[in-house]
């Protein structure tokens, strides 16, 4: 059996989220509820699975590892005035 090993992340340094369950996103909804993200930044291009939800006006996506669910991190999703999605671990 092959175990779930994290990847490198950078904590604090923004990431470009590339997609949300397969589509560019359009909006902090698209964040909501059981998603997979596609981040990118200085550590490469990163797949993420887990649960987003508003906290507080900010939207908040706890990353999971597969298949067990078990936390990992928090990451802040931010749309930019520029029209890009940033999240970054808190």
């Amino acid at each position: 059996m092959t175990s779930w090993t994290p990847e490198m992340i950078i904590s604090g340094v923004p990431y470009a989220v590339l997609e949300v369950d397969g589509h560019e996103p359009t909006g902090l909804g698209d964040f909501d509820g059981t998603t997979q993200l596609v981040v990118e930044g200085s550590t490469g291009r990163h797949v993420l699975m887990g649960e987003g939800c508003m906290v507080d006006g900010t939207l908040r996506f706890h990353e999971k590892t597969p298949p067990d669910g078990k936390d990992v991190r928090t990451w802040a999703v931010h749309h930019d005035d520029d029209g890009a999605f940033r999240a970054e671990t808190v």
